[in-house]
């Protein structure tokens, strides 16, 4: 049986919220003594939801770009 060649995976494109994460991630971890990954996300979600919708379309607007890259290659 002949194995195709593995083509490299590529990852999904982050959506608006992973942006948003990767963006402010470095902000809480320096505002707060918190190392636990799960307690910064928690706090990055918290902040996510207090942005206002014009806030958060710079990010929906990033993803959507992510997603049309993604789709070409």
């Amino acid at each position: 049986k002949e194995q195709e060649p593995k083509r490299p995976h590529i990852k999904k494109p982050l959506n608006a919220f992973m942006l948003y994460m990767k963006e402010m991630r470095a902000n809480v971890v320096a505002e707060c003594t918190l190392k636990e990954s799960a307690a910064i996300n928690q706090i990055l979600g918290r902040r996510w939801h207090a942005l206002s919708r014009e806030e958060q379309a710079k990010y929906y607007e990033l993803a959507r770009k992510e997603r049309q890259l993604h789709m070409q290659s």
